[in-house]
């Protein structure tokens, strides 16, 4: 745990999850997932869950978290239209650089009690290519805040 959860005046607090639903996104943009699309302070990702809807595919599909200024980048390189994604941070799913992590079966990413925590974070999603009519993310997280 961080520093900051013993200071005795914060209390973890679960927050509604963080949603996003874009409708026909523009190739290669960084769409911000809900009240994370701006850095909140405090927080810790449960899970992260994101999928496309498309007719033609598109490569990759990417969820961006953003943690006390470092950019971890987690993709799949050819999603199954209608299918969740989901991130994980454990040396066992990969062993790549935090900007080439990997997404994986949504099922399997809940495993993990808490992705990534940080005192600054915040959350995208992008894709890139194909023919796509919804690109769709929703972020599981908790803040800790002064009691």
């Amino acid at each position: 745990m961080p520093a900051y959860y013993y200071a005795g005046k914060l209390s973890p607090r679960h927050q509604a999850d963080a949603f996003l639903s874009q409708a026909n996104p523009v190739s290669g943009t960084l769409y911000g997932v809900g009240a994370l699309a701006t850095a909140l302070s405090n927080v810790s990702i449960k899970s992260a869950v994101a999928r496309v809807t498309w007719t033609v595919q598109p490569t990759p599909l990417e969820i961006v978290i953003v943690v006390d200024g470092d950019t971890i980048t987690h993709a799949f390189p050819n999603p199954v239209s209608a299918t969740s994604y989901g991130i994980a941070d454990s040396i066992a799913f990969s062993f790549a650089a935090p900007a080439a992590q990997n997404l994986i079966a949504a099922h399997t990413a809940a495993t993990i009690p808490i992705v990534y925590e940080g005192q600054s974070v915040q959350v995208f999603a992008r894709t890139t290519g194909g023919t796509v009519q919804l690109l769709e993310c929703r972020v599981r997280y908790k803040r800790l805040l002064p009691i």
